[in-house]
């Protein structure tokens, strides 16, 4: 699929970029860019798609640097509820 390492690493590298777009969007309260869509994303949706090829563990370190960067940038609103109680 791919020619080279090089073409492999960037494809890891937009793979992993969009996977942390994902859990960005998870603390917004913004629609998704590509797709138009709150809180969830259209099937076709790039961002989804990435998010889905990571594991688990995968998912939960980029859930967990997101996290901790939003902290250490004073973005304590982005551990808030999203939901309208």
């Amino acid at each position: 699929m791919f020619e080279s390492d090089e073409q492999k690493k960037r494809a890891e590298l937009i793979i992993t970029l969009l996977a942390k777009l994902y859990v960005v969007l998870e603390l917004s309260v913004d629609n998704c860019p590509v797709c138009h869509r709150a809180f969830d994303h259209d099937l076709e949706c790039p961002i989804s798609l990435a998010w889905s090829l990571l594991t688990e563990e995968q998912q939960g370190d980029a859930r967990t640097a997101i996290h901790a960067l939003a902290l250490s940038i004073g973005s304590d609103e982005s551990l808030a509820d999203r939901l309208v109680h």
